[in-house]
């Protein structure tokens, strides 16, 4: 485990927290894209930080990446109560899950909004900028962290019923006029 201190906990940490504050109730399935120590990090947090979540599915392209984190993470996920599997295409993960993590956001390429369940969360941590469709399919795209964006977002998405929230902390967009984009 990465010392409580380290960048990549706490980024995993700002993460759930913000995604969780998101969901419309509380996130009971999660589709993980990525199988890197990032993803790892997301997936011991859970428990702690998103409770009611039961199922979690995985999807690397490497399916040795992937198989190798399940082996690691199952059995102390399915001792708190959270389900584990494994699946071979990314469609097959996401849909129908509440949150959508992209970990590493080369396996976001082929992610269709189509695939994603009404109310989705999508958040993007990856290193790489998140492909232009998904941002733009977003009722709610969020670019920072910042409490009162946050706090707003999950405003709008009780008021206005969202269909899908994308939090993209991956890219920069400083001085983007669309940075905290609400619906109108």
């Amino acid at each position: 485990m990465v010392h409580p201190d380290a960048p990549e906990q706490r980024t995993a940490r700002l993460g759930l927290t913000v995604a969780g504050a998101l969901v419309n109730r509380g996130v009971l399935t999660v589709g993980l894209l990525g199988a890197g120590a990032p993803a790892g990090e997301y997936l011991a947090l859970l428990p702690e930080l998103l409770p009611t979540v039961s199922q979690v599915a995985l999807f690397d392209p490497d399916d040795r990446a992937a198989d190798e984190l399940w082996d690691r993470l199952v059995e102390p996920l399915r001792r708190r109560g959270v389900q584990l599997c494994v699946g071979r295409h990314a469609r097959d993960v996401v849909r129908g899950a509440d949150l959508v993590l992209l970990v590493d956001a080369v396996h976001a390429a082929p992610v269709r909004a189509g695939w994603l369940a009404a109310g989705a969360v999508v958040l993007s941590l990856g290193e790489r900028c998140l492909p232009a469709p998904l941002r733009a399919a977003a009722d709610v795209l969020l670019t920072a962290a910042e409490p009162r964006a946050v706090l707003l977002a999950a405003l709008v998405r009780r008021v206005h019923g969202c269909r899908l929230i994308v939090v993209d902390l991956a890219t920069d967009y400083a001085g983007s006029p669309n940075s905290h984009r609400m619906p109108t």
